[in-house]
């Protein structure tokens, strides 16, 4: 297995924490691992929990994300010429948290709550950070700030709209291309220069 997380209901509605792809071997436990990336999508859709109200394997259903994100990693390191360390791990943030792999009904639901929980995991920034949050989107981007304000040695993302990877955390509004539909090379050329 490849794939972790924790799920958690609240308010009648799952959240989905501490998304965790692993590069190599799966974890002994939830300690096991080095976080040597993240990347910010909008919100969990379709993997499913294995386990409830722990820390477990994912069911990935029709998740696609996933998968793409472990190949370009996996390729980037190929690429370097360094070896994948042995529990590296990529972890996934979200805009939010709340699971819904319909958008429209997602934001409809995260709106119940004041203040929408996020993972914990945040407050530890690892030195690459992919941004996939898709373009400028009003219900989403005040979701986007507080990734804004991070120090990060390996910022990028896509631009779809320029064609090429940028360097940088996007701003609210630049189109930060989700990894559905992107080729693979600017991504793995990108991250091979970079691991």
């Amino acid at each position: 297995m490849s794939y972790f997380a924790r799920f958690m209901r609240l308010r009648n509605s799952d959240f989905r924490f501490d998304t965790r792809i692993y590069l190599r071997e799966s974890p002994r436990d939830e300690q096991d691992g080095e976080c040597v990336a993240a990347i910010v999508a909008k919100n969990p859709g379709s993997a499913q929990a294995t386990v409830r109200g722990q820390w477990g394997p994912l069911e990935l259903a029709n998740d696609k994300m996933l998968p793409s994100v472990r190949k370009r990693f996996i390729d980037g390191y190929r690429l370097s010429g360094k070896a994948i360390p042995r529990s590296a791990f990529v972890r996934v943030w979200n805009l939010f948290y709340l699971c819904d792999n319909n958008l429209q009904s997602a934001i409809l639901a995260v709106r119940r709550f004041d203040a929408p929980p996020i993972c914990k995991g945040e407050a530890t920034v690892p030195a690459i950070v992919w941004f996939a949050w898709g373009g400028s989107d009003a219900r989403l981007n005040p979701f986007k700030t507080r990734f804004r304000g991070l120090t990060v040695p390996h910022a990028f993302f896509y631009d779809q709209e320029l064609g090429r990877v940028v360097s940088a955390i996007p701003s609210t509004t630049d189109f930060a291309k989700h990894p559905q539909g992107l080729r693979s090379e600017p991504i793995v050329e990108h991250l091979g220069t970079i691991l």
